[in-house]
């Protein structure tokens, strides 16, 4: 599965959990490196949540790594998802769901 195949099922499966904004930068040649790949918003369960999407042995960048770290550290949900995390996806999308959590070895 690619990365643009593995966003595209990720991002329906946030649609069909009630996640009603998604946002992902088409072209970021000329934004700032390091954004995650997608931004889910669920106003109903008052959540945002911050994805970078990788293959399952796509490589993280530092400024990725940076912005997630970031992101998490200021109380914000930031999730790194690779296709392997599939089970855990449905769950965290879940309007109940738990709250994301970068792994360890980010």
């Amino acid at each position: 599965m690619t990365e643009e195949q593995f966003r595209r099922h990720v991002r329906k499966l946030a649609a069909m959990r009630g996640w009603t904004l998604a946002y992902h930068t088409h072209n970021s040649q000329r934004s700032d490196a390091g954004w995650p790949d997608e931004v889910y918003g669920h106003p109903k369960a008052n959540r945002i949540l911050f994805a970078e999407l990788k293959t399952n042995t796509g490589r993280i960048r530092p400024a990725q790594r940076d912005w997630l770290r970031h992101l998490a550290a200021c109380g914000l949900e930031a999730a790194l998802w690779r296709p392997r995390d599939l089970a855990l996806i449905v769950a965290t999308l879940a309007p109940n769901g738990p709250r994301t959590q970068l792994p360890d070895d980010l």
